[in-house]
């Protein structure tokens, strides 16, 4: 603070000019050191254990760090998962040791693979259920059935009311989401026999009376659904794909697991066009994303990052994202594509780098699996080709040096 208030003393003695200046450097500087606190704290609380966490605001914050976890996962259309919110009334006067309880009652009810239970505030515990979002609602009531039954041996928790919203119905980041379900569980009482409410779907914006009335039902469903995937293939738009990479790896290098790092490109697309057309060119590009996404699973990330390139980063050895690779090059080069009523054959080339392998940080394995596909589109045709840091970056000298 001294040292603010020193510089904007010294800001004020300055010409116009050079205090405007100043000013701005000031302004950055500041800027830059947010930003790394803010990081710092991200990757701290990421690697902490729930053990670790001591304050509320600790709990909260690693609270929204799971959601958020969740959110970096999406990429299907049809994807989606809930957030649950239990408040417990309690007249102990210990409130963690009552909230630690429940959570451990609550972990009992969500499947330990795929879900995830947290504390959250200091009158409440919150899980993130990992299922379709149709299913959140049935899910979360059945959840709640089993924890009443459970509540009945944590002798601290008077009684509870919960609430949950879904991802993407009631919003696409963590903040909506978690308000929307903190708001449901406000509109139910304590003292009901089931004390659990759903968030009530956003109303639909009302559209120009000459739209179509079929357009209109579920176009809010859509637009939300649509906000965080390329609308041409139904993957991760390219301006996200990379965030949520960086999310996903971080986790796995948390877990010290392992990973494949697939650059996948579609062949000769400049030839589609000329021959067929930019509308047939953008169909063949739709029809390999689903593909893409039919042959892979759902924990796997896909996102375009170029037209006609695709990025996929699957948790798995190099010897089966290698194997991942082979099996979707042969599904493209079997498939024949329909657009405009054209038959077009087309297929791709992946390039391969693994974690931790190739490298620990997405811009190393991007580079060096951008580098194998481009060795292979050199060649010339199509295949699968893992990244050696040897041979193909002293061919990519080679090359250089021959340019000029």
């Amino acid at each position: 603070m001294l040292c603010s208030i020193l510089q904007l003393s010294l800001i004020a003695q300055l010409p116009l000019a050079q205090a405007g200046q100043l000013l701005f450097v000031v302004v950055i500087s500041f800027a830059i050191i947010t930003l790394i606190s803010s990081t710092y704290r991200f990757h701290r609380m990421i690697m902490v254990g729930e053990d670790a966490l001591t304050t509320v605001e600790d709990c909260n914050y690693f609270f929204f760090i799971q959601v958020s976890r969740y959110l970096s996962k999406i990429n299907r259309v049809s994807s989606g998962f809930g957030v649950l919110i239990v408040q417990f009334d309690t007249e102990e006067p210990d409130k963690r040791k009552v909230q630690e309880e429940l959570l451990a009652a609550l972990k009992n009810t969500i499947r330990h693979v795929s879900d995830k239970a947290c504390l959250f505030r200091e009158d409440c515990v919150a899980a993130i259920i990992d299922t379709e979002e149709e299913n959140v609602p049935s899910v979360a009531r059945h959840m709640m059935i089993d924890l009443k039954k459970a509540v009945a041996a944590v002798p601290g928790v008077k009684t509870f009311r919960a609430g949950v919203s879904s991802f993407p119905l009631h919003g696409l980041h963590t903040p909506a989401l978690v308000d929307a379900a903190t708001q449901a569980l406000e509109t139910v009482d304590f003292d009901n026999p089931l004390p659990f409410a759903i968030a009530p779907a956003p109303a639909i914006v009302e559209e120009k009376k000459d739209t179509p009335e079929e357009e209109v039902v579920g176009e809010l469903g859509r637009e939300t659904k649509n906000s965080s995937l390329d609308p041409l293939t139904g993957v991760l738009r390219p301006d996200l794909i990379g965030s949520y990479i960086r999310k996903y790896l971080a986790e796995i290098r948390m877990k010290k697991g392992q990973a494949a790092l697939l650059c996948v490109g579609i062949s000769r697309i400049d030839h589609i066009i000329k021959l067929h057309g930019e509308e047939s060119a953008d169909g063949v590009i739709a029809g390999v994303g689903k593909i893409l996404q039919k042959l892979t699973r759902d924990c796997d990330l896909i996102g375009r990052y170029h037209r006609d390139d695709f990025l996929i980063l699957a948790r798995c050895t190099l010897q089966q994202g290698e194997m991942i690779a082979t099996r979707l090059r042969e599904a493209v080069q079997k498939e024949v594509f329909i657009s405009g009523g054209k038959q077009i054959k087309t297929a791709i080339s992946v390039g391969i780098t693994a974690y931790p392998e190739h490298g620990r940080t997405l811009g190393v394995l991007f580079s060096g699996a951008y580098r194998a596909l481009e060795v292979i589109r050199g060649w010339n045709t199509a295949a699968c080709l893992v990244y050696d840091p040897a041979q193909h970056a002293e061919k990519a000298k080679h090359e250089t040096r021959r340019k000029h």
